[in-house]
């Protein structure tokens, strides 16, 4: 009593200053117990929240869990379905086969000795069919087809020879002949080679080629590549005349001659020759004035004639003609001047050595007396005595003297008068 009476009276008797720090400190503690709540609340808030979640997660992983469930259930459920199935399918196909061969060895038990003779025949007859068969095939000769032949072709003895190696598997050979433009046409021959000269009809280009024939068509080869032969004909040679006065040459033309050529050799010299064109018309004759070659020299001349084949044809240039003499006579020319002097008998003259060949002369005295003389050379001016041959007593009135030919070619020229001069 005495104890509580004093707290009491101290109570009492509590500063202000005191009880007012007091009160502060009561406030604070009950704002504390406030806050402390709250933050219980929330926190109990936020664990019931995370708690509803992971139940719901949880839910969630547990139905997922038993509808895997119930799947692995229905395929184990489907297996063991199955299964059974396959174990009595099994059973019945085993079942079938064993019921099978049952039967097949009750059949075969049942086959009789007749039956079975006829099926061994039957083997056997089979084993001999294919026998004859494998020994047909064996012994029939295997079909091989025969290699594509190479044509080739020469000439012999005016012949056309077209040929191609010989095959000895071969059973003939067939030769095809074609003039551009034309028909082809087939020569089966039993050797392995032809002659086709009657065969080309024309000049021209042909196409040549040939296989190998053999017993069946299966056996003949391919064509060979074809073979171009250009064939050429030789014109005919002019059948050439002398005229009667022996100063023209005359033939008939010729046909597909392009020109003529007129060769000449004048005392074995060298040959040259004229053209001479194809006249218009085809069926004419052809002249030549032997006198156009002599050019003003005479001499003996062989002549003879060709017909020329036009290069862009296939014609070859005729051989030649037979071949004539003609003489070229040409006259000598005159001296150019004489000249005769009476006081010592002696005649000078002169002569054109390119138109008068010769060192033969002829002088006439007074238009009677003849003299012949000849100097050893051809020389343009002559000094002649004439004393020997002049009469004593003879009055020369006048003097002639002319050039002296060869008697062939060379004719002699006109006399010419000399001046008499005293």
């Amino acid at each position: 009593m005495v104890n509580q009476s004093k707290n009491n009276s101290q109570k009492k008797e509590m500063p202000e200053n005191i009880r007012k720090m007091f009160e502060q400190k009561h406030v604070q503690n009950n704002n504390d117990v406030n806050l402390k709540s709250n933050q219980q609340d929330l926190s109990n808030q936020i664990s019931d929240d995370k708690e509803i979640t992971f139940k719901t997660q949880e839910h969630d992983i547990l139905k997922s869990e038993k509808n895997e469930h119930q799947k692995d259930k229905a395929l184990k459920s489907r297996n063991k379905t199955k299964k059974p199935n396959s174990i009595e399918q099994k059973d019945e196909n085993e079942l079938l086969q064993n019921t099978n061969t049952d039967e097949l060895k009750s059949k075969n038990k049942k086959l009789s000795k007749k039956q079975k003779i006829g099926i061994l025949s039957a083997l056997l007859a089979v084993v001999c069919v294919a026998f004859v068969i494998t020994l047909v095939i064996f012994l029939t000769p295997k079909t091989i087809k025969l290699p594509e032949p190479v044509v080739k072709v020469y000439s012999l003895s005016n012949q056309t020879i077209v040929y191609v190696d010989e095959n000895e598997d071969a059973k003939s050979y067939e030769f095809y002949i074609q003039k551009k433009g034309e028909t082809e046409t087939c020569i089966p021959s039993q050797n392995n080679e032809i002659s086709i000269k009657s065969k080309l009809s024309s000049p021209g280009e042909y196409y040549i080629w040939a296989r190998y024939r053999g017993k069946n068509d299966k056996e003949t080869s391919n064509i060979s590549v074809k073979y171009t032969y250009k064939y050429y004909e030789t014109l005919d040679a002019p059948n050439v005349n002398m005229a009667a006065n022996n100063q023209n040459l005359t033939w008939v033309s010729i046909y597909n001659a392009k020109e003529y050529r007129v060769y000449y050799v004048v005392d074995g010299e060298q040959v040259n020759y004229i053209t001479l064109q194809q006249p218009a018309n085809i069926n004419s004759n052809v002249v030549f004035d032997l006198s156009t070659i002599g050019q003003g020299h005479a001499g003996r001349y062989s002549v003879c004639v060709q017909a020329v084949a036009d290069e862009n044809t296939y014609y070859y240039s005729s051989e030649l003609s037979q071949s004539f003499l003609y003489l070229n006579k040409i006259k000598l020319q005159d001296v150019l001047n004489a000249n005769f002097n009476l006081s010592n008998n002696v005649l000078d003259f002169a002569i054109d050595t390119e138109k008068t060949t010769t060192n033969y002369f002829e002088i006439i005295i007074n238009d009677t007396d003849v003299y012949q003389y000849k100097s050893n050379e051809i020389l343009e001016n002559y000094s002649l005595d004439l004393t020997p041959y002049i009469k004593q007593g003879l009055v020369v009135s006048n003097v002639k003297v002319k050039a002296i030919g060869d008697g062939d070619c060379l004719l002699d020229s006109n006399y010419f008068n000399a001046t008499v001069n005293a």
